[in-house]
């Protein structure tokens, strides 16, 4: 299938890469964003940082789907607490056989669909409480993609791309089919794409990361090797992976920590840092609050986990975020 035409829908700072290195490998990007953010775009496009180079792309625009028209290809990078706002104005995008990838960070609200066992078909109130993600996005045309990578958004709107480059992609089913030709749509743009055996394997391999880091930068307000520099705060990041890993390994997934020992030299900031840096909502649903649900659900102890929910809320409120 010949994918020509690339919708981004959410071009922050992973979306906003992804449509710049998209429309330098020659495809016909747009972006669906918010009012204020579209106008950017059309205005100064995005520039990104990247290898030591400057780059600029100026996609298309807009906060009205119906602008931008059908496409052969819908790539939703937004932050899982966005979803359900925009879930309504994904339709307009897409044709009947247009794939919507979403690369998104934490548990999908799909996680237990055909799941097999107890939990086979439990829904997460922590990621799709009203059930809209369900009945708005059609499982057919979903594709699950586990990023790796990391970029910073600067405070005058550049982009810089610091840390990975790397794709897994997948279908809630598991069963490849049309995922290769994405990965090959994301090649071109420069990603490194592997297809996924086990997609739910592949996401909580990556959660083991996104549970404990994430929330602890942001408490610290420091990047991750400076978090894992600290003795006790490399006990406690170690100590919440664990219970996620515990949980894990309950639902019958293998999961390895070495994530995290290969991030004690990455000088990034996790995106939850950047957010509450910037006066941004919080993304713990699917990262800490799913993780702590199925946790009950499977009577997996995680008093760490719990307590740094806990300060996260209580952080959220303090910065005026809830």
């Amino acid at each position: 299938m010949n994918y020509r035409k690339v919708c981004v829908v959410g071009p922050g700072a992973i979306g906003g890469m992804m449509a710049v290195m998209l429309e330098r490998a020659g495809f016909e990007v747009s972006a669906l964003a918010r009012p204020k953010k579209a106008s950017a775009i059309n205005s100064r496009g995005i520039t990104l940082l990247y290898k030591g180079e400057t780059l600029n792309a100026r996609p298309k625009a807009s906060s009205d789907p119906a602008e931008l028209g059908l496409q052969d290809l819908v790539i939703v990078t937004l932050k899982s607490n966005a979803l359900v706002s925009v879930a309504p104005h994904l339709k307009p995008l897409c044709k009947v056989d247009t794939p919507l990838v979403m690369a998104m960070n934490g548990v999908p609200w799909w996680f237990f669909d055909d799941f097999g066992g107890n939990l086979s078909g439990t829904p997460l109130n922590s990621v799709d409480p009203d059930g809209v993600l369900s009945q708005l996005i059609p499982r057919e045309q979903l594709i699950w993609a586990v990023i790796t990578c990391s970029v910073s958004d600067l405070q005058d709107g550049t982009l810089e791309h610091t840390h990975g480059q790397g794709l897994t992609l997948g279908r809630p089913t598991d069963h490849p089919a049309g995922v290769e030709v994405v990965a090959d749509v994301l090649r071109q743009a420069n990603y490194k794409c592997a297809i996924s055996g086990s997609i739910r394997q592949d996401i909580w391999s990556k959660l083991l990361a996104n549970v404990s880091l994430n929330p602890i930068s942001a408490l610290g307000m420091a990047m991750c090797n400076e978090v894992l520099e600290d003795p006790l705060v490399r006990e406690c990041v170690k100590a919440v992976a664990e219970e996620a890993q515990a949980v894990a390994n309950c639902l019958g997934l293998d999961s390895d920590l070495s994530i995290i020992d290969r991030m004690r030299d990455a000088r990034v900031k996790t995106s939850m840092l950047q957010d509450l840096e910037r006066g941004r909502p919080l993304e713990l649903g699917s990262i800490i609050e799913a993780v702590v649900e199925i946790a009950e659900h499977t009577n997996v102890p995680v008093p760490q986990l719990r307590a740094i929910l806990g300060l996260m809320r209580l952080r959220a409120k303090t910065a005026g975020l809830t």
